[in-house]
């Protein structure tokens, strides 16, 4: 029997693979590249590769089919992510990201598939001020958001009205190896820019933004507690750091770990109108989680493999 993880050569995607493997479990990968990872090499053959797109019912059917009776559960991380970048295409980018996730639920239930986690954004929370608890009411303020939320609310329901076992995990700010800082979006280069030899950080906004970046590994670390979690007690579970920074002093804790000194311009005010991280109360008391990377050890890390010895 193998997981099924949507999107499992993604930037989360990856390393939710690793912690997988790294436990014993098979998976099955979907997306529409193999990519090569340095940190995948040695797991080749546990993992098995399938061309499918969330998107295209007709490669989705196919791999249900051919993998019939041999899926355990369903890790659903395939999708667009949030970024100025979604609203330019609304109507495509919402049906990858909520149809798609339409179209992997009916799978499961059609094929009998119980267990399934959502891999969610703290988006659905909207614009806050305040960190927002687990149990909140979801108030999505983008399209983005909304897909999330609305994502969640079918796995709900499908739980309710169906039986599957559906739990969401809502990730805020994620960073870490599998993507360079220059293919994500522009608050994510700004902090992690100085890794890759930028010197130069220009914002419009940010100078009293708080922000609370999680390294992928801890990330990976949550999406498997409560994949392996035996009746949990909720279906919704955030997942941060639990330590928020100042973004401009994140900006220059990055750049002198990387040995770059950065010309910065950062303007007044806020970035973006979210709250500054989420509340993981159920995480870390249900389920045990406790990040094991803070920045300075995650930037390291991350340097490492940006710029191997």
């Amino acid at each position: 029997m193998a997981i099924l993880v949507t999107g499992g050569l993604g930037h989360i995607g990856s390393w939710v693979c690793h912690e997988m493997i790294s436990r014993g479990n098979e998976v099955i990968v979907t997306g529409h590249n193999p990519r090569k990872l340095s940190y995948l090499e040695n797991f080749s053959d546990r993992i098995k590769f399938v061309s499918a797109d969330v998107i295209d019912n007709a490669s989705v059917v196919r791999l249900f089919k051919e993998h019939q009776g041999k899926i355990e559960g369903v890790i659903h991380i395939a999708g667009l992510m949030g970024g100025p970048y979604f609203a330019t295409k609304p109507r495509h980018h919402v049906q990858i990201n909520v149809m798609g996730t339409l179209d992997m639920l009916e799978m499961c239930r059609i094929f009998g598939i119980e267990r399934f986690v959502y891999i969610s954004s703290g988006s659905v929370f909207g614009v806050r001020s305040d960190i927002p608890k687990e149990g909140d009411p979801l108030t999505p303020a983008d399209l983005y958001g909304a897909a999330k939320a609305s994502s969640e609310m079918f796995g709900l329901q499908y739980a309710g009205e169906f039986g599957l076992d559906f739990r969401a995990v809502r990730v805020y700010f994620a960073y870490g190896p599998g993507r360079l800082p220059s293919e994500l979006y522009p608050m994510y280069k700004a902090v992690f820019g100085s890794l890759t030899g930028e010197t130069r950080v220009g914002l419009p906004a940010g100078a009293d933004q708080m922000i609370d970046f999680t390294y992928t590994k801890d990330i990976a670390k949550a999406i498997r507690l409560v994949y392996e979690a035996n009746s949990p007690k909720h279906r919704q579970y955030n997942v941060t750091s639990g330590v928020c920074h100042p973004l401009p002093d994140l900006i220059r804790t990055v750049a002198k770990i990387a040995g770059v000194e950065l010309d910065i311009d950062i303007g007044p005010g806020l970035l973006m109108p979210r709250g500054p991280s989420l509340d993981c109360t159920r995480l870390r008391d249900e389920l045990g989680y406790a990040p094991d990377y803070d920045i300075e050890k995650g930037v390291k890390e991350y340097l490492d493999w940006i710029r191997p010895s």
